[in-house]
């Protein structure tokens, strides 16, 4: 029962109370003890009546959105077709959300299907992301939330380790990544006017992992700390990689929401929290386990 109909209650009984007493005066109390028993039935009565409406009613002030991506270890886990099972990234933004008052849902898809449902404002929300130029066009962006690394990666046994400085000494190569993601505007341009030897664009990185231990390729591209939790997880991969000294781009991941979803229209509001959690700890505390 809400604070307001316990109070509508109170007012009541208080009111009665006094319109029994001086009616009853010294009289036998015979008739306030039953209103008294009939008060209190009443209430329990409806107090359970309306304690479903109550908790329907607080659900429904909790709108839901859905957040979509594809698997992407540590940031977000799980398995394609189904809920993410947990990840840093997926965790940040439930806190946050939750904060400004939504339930969030998830559902994993392959990269490609998330940037379309985002476009075509069946999705809300995708986290972590890069912004460009195309995707600002559909997509409301948030500040930074966390900064990464994207790496040239190679087996050791090729015996030279990859050095580059200028982006055409990558030319050369043969270069897995997965279709739809950005890269930096350099590398992002380099694929786009297809200046390397080949570009294999894999599912995910497990399968460029494969390509490059089968010298089907012959560099991959990846977020570091992405492909550290990988090897992490498959300790027999531990000595089989390296990557060049020089980053391809220093990349500012951001939260990025439909332009026809309701947290579009939020965006102050979630900077805003997004700071908040950085000067409360929060921020660090979640991401602290990658």
């Amino acid at each position: 029962m809400s604070s307001r109909t316990i109070n509508v209650f109170f007012g009541l009984f208080i009111a009665f109370h006094r319109i029994l007493t001086l009616q009853l005066g010294r009289k036998p109390r015979f008739f306030l003890y039953v209103f008294y028993g009939t008060f209190i039935l009443i209430s329990v009565l409806f107090s359970a009546l309306l304690s479903p409406q109550a908790v329907a009613a607080e659900k429904k002030e909790m709108p839901r959105v859905l957040y979509v991506s594809d698997p992407w270890p540590p940031y977000i886990l799980g398995e394609i077709g189904r809920p993410a099972t947990g990840g840093v990234a997926v965790n940040f933004a439930r806190e946050l959300l939750k904060r400004l008052g939504f339930q969030m849902d998830t559902m994993l898809y392959p990269w490609e299907e998330c940037l379309r449902m985002i476009h075509e404002h069946t999705a809300d929300i995708v986290f972590p992301l890069i912004q460009t130029t195309e995707r600002s066009g559909y997509m409301t962006f948030s500040q930074t939330v966390f900064i990464s690394h994207d790496r040239v990666w190679y087996l050791r046994r090729r015996g030279e380790p990859v050095q580059w400085q200028l982006m055409s000494d990558l030319y050369p190569y043969r270069v897995a990544t997965i279709r739809g993601y950005s890269h930096g505007v350099d590398m992002d341009k380099a694929i786009e006017e297809n200046k390397f030897k080949e570009v294999f664009y894999g599912a995910d990185h497990l399968e460029n992992i494969d390509k490059l231990m089968n010298n089907e390729v012959d560099l991959m591209i990846a977020d570091e700390q992405v492909m550290q939790d990988i090897i992490r997880r498959h300790p027999k991969w531990r000595d089989k990689f390296s990557f060049a000294r020089k980053a391809i781009s220093k990349s500012q991941y951001k939260i990025a929401f439909s332009k026809g979803s309701k947290l579009s229209s939020r965006i102050d509001d979630i900077n805003l929290e997004i700071k908040r959690m950085r000067s409360d700890g929060s921020l660090r505390k979640i991401f602290s386990n990658y």
